[in-house]
């Protein structure tokens, strides 16, 4: 998902593994400061029509497990938790963060709303806090969770101007639009028109990352939908959409890895977040990051197959699990901060993981200058 939520001017952006995780989640709540007192926090979005969640959150101190080791590829890991609520919790798959770091969004593949607040010590995730839950409505105001996930298999998110984008895989609306600052969780969820060429996706591979590029970048004013695993002459498929126009473009598929979110940095960088499964060879994650100079209509015109350099690859040899979420914001001295989510699938054996990962600013070359507000999108 996506884009940072700035929520002073709201322009921006479980089960535990068993048995161990489940032997040591008692201790780790303790350790992970759930209930501290609470600070002054303002949502730009509003928690009308939620209710309020149990979550237990266990801290995940090394990315590597008995290992001090912080820095992977071009990121330094700040640290993160796990997450553990009632049955009905998890299956994360977009994310917004606020861009003082201390509150997110999420929204989950079963058609369910996330929010909290984001206890912090030293700069890292120790807890979370006014955590609340709530299902996700159609244009007519009615749960879209009919008992089936495919009724609401919600997978991007992004925020613009007070109101929230989501991408749908399996819906006739594949985008879709909410006014949450003043509706809240209440707020129908309407079909963006500009969405209208990707309606003809089917399965459940399909639209799994939206973005909304930043003001003065080459596609100003539009919005970066990505395929999960759309394949064009084996590429993954993305679009530009902008108003009733529509732009088909291509990025390299390596490694059997799948397209999971994406993001932008100021500078008009796009961030790509995947990730990979496979019997033989185990879970894998990758963040990868597409240069804004490959990234205009004019190149995009000439063919060009965007690709990008990997910022970091992890595996189960890390504390990942199926990651699928990923909003980036932008810390006071400039530093892109990257926080991810994961899908448990609502499976016993799979965790919701919260991380936090820091853009090294040797890697990123210069420090950006802070994250301009984005385009008043959507207009429909």
């Amino acid at each position: 998902m996506q884009t940072s939520a700035d929520q002073n001017t709201g322009k921006h952006g479980r089960r535990s593994r068993a048995p161990l995780w489940m032997a040591l989640l008692g201790l780790g709540c303790l350790l992970s400061g759930v209930h501290q007192p609470a600070h002054a926090q303002t949502l730009p979005w509003s928690i009308k029509g939620s209710t309020a969640a149990d979550i237990k959150t266990m801290p995940v101190e090394q990315f590597i497990v008995g290992s001090d080791k912080t820095e992977f590829g071009a990121l330094r890991f700040i640290g993160g938790i796990m997450l553990s609520g009632g049955s009905e919790f998890g299956g994360f798959s977009g994310l917004i963060v606020t861009e003082d770091g201390n509150g997110l969004l999420a929204v989950s593949d079963v058609g369910q709303w996330f929010s909290a607040e984001i206890n912090r010590e030293n700069g890292g995730i120790s807890g979370l806090q006014n955590t609340v839950i709530g299902p996700i409505r159609d244009a007519n105001g009615d749960a879209m969770n009919k008992g089936r996930k495919w009724y609401a298999d919600a997978e991007g998110l992004a925020w613009s101007d007070g109101q929230v984008i989501m991408s749908f895989e399996r819906q006739s609306g594949k985008v879709r639009t909410a006014d949450l600052a003043k509706k809240g969780f209440l707020a129908p969820a309407s079909i963006l028109p500009e969405s209208k060429p990707l309606n003809s996706i089917k399965g459940n591979r399909g639209i799994e990352a939206i973005a909304i590029p930043p003001v003065g970048s080459a596609f100003d004013n539009s919005l970066i939908a990505i395929g999960e695993r759309i394949l064009s002459s084996g590429h993954h498929s993305g679009w530009v959409l902008t108003g009733d126009k529509s732009r088909r473009f291509k990025i390299r598929r390596r490694g059997d890895f799948d397209i999971t979110d994406a993001d932008f940095l100021p500078n008009g960088d796009l961030l790509i977040l995947e990730r990979r499964f496979s019997l033989s060879l185990g879970s894998a994650m990758r963040i990868r990051r597409i240069s804004a100079a490959d990234f205009t209509p004019e190149r995009l015109a000439t063919g060009i197959i965007l690709d990008g350099l990997d910022l970091m690859t992890a595996d189960l040899t890390h504390q990942i699990d199926n990651m699928e979420g990923m909003a980036v914001r932008i810390a006071p001295d400039g530093t892109p901060i990257i926080l991810l989510i994961s899908d448990d699938n609502l499976n016993f054996f799979q965790r919701t993981l919260l991380l936090e990962f820091a853009l090294r600013p040797e890697e990123f070359g210069v420090i950006p200058l802070p994250r301009p507000a984005v385009a008043n999108l959507p207009r429909g």
